[in-house]
């Protein structure tokens, strides 16, 4: 994960997050898009159950909760 992403990198300042959305795929439930609308305009990101279960540990470790 130390790694960017090939032609996108924005290191003089954060990128701020001003929204998200999931849309999960119509044939297969478990899959789908995060999108996250920033400055930059917005990230669409494939996912999965498990990436956002992952996801959610994270998250809930980054606000404090269990």
């Amino acid at each position: 994960m130390d790694k960017p992403i090939q032609g996108y990198v924005r290191t003089t300042v954060p990128l701020r997050i001003l929204d998200t959305a999931v849309q999960k795929s119509p044939s297969d439930p478990s899959e789908g898009f995060l999108e996250i609308s920033t400055d930059d305009g917005v990230l669409r990101l494939s996912i999965s159950s498990d990436a956002a279960r992952d996801l959610q540990i994270d998250l809930d470790q980054f606000i404090g909760e269990k």
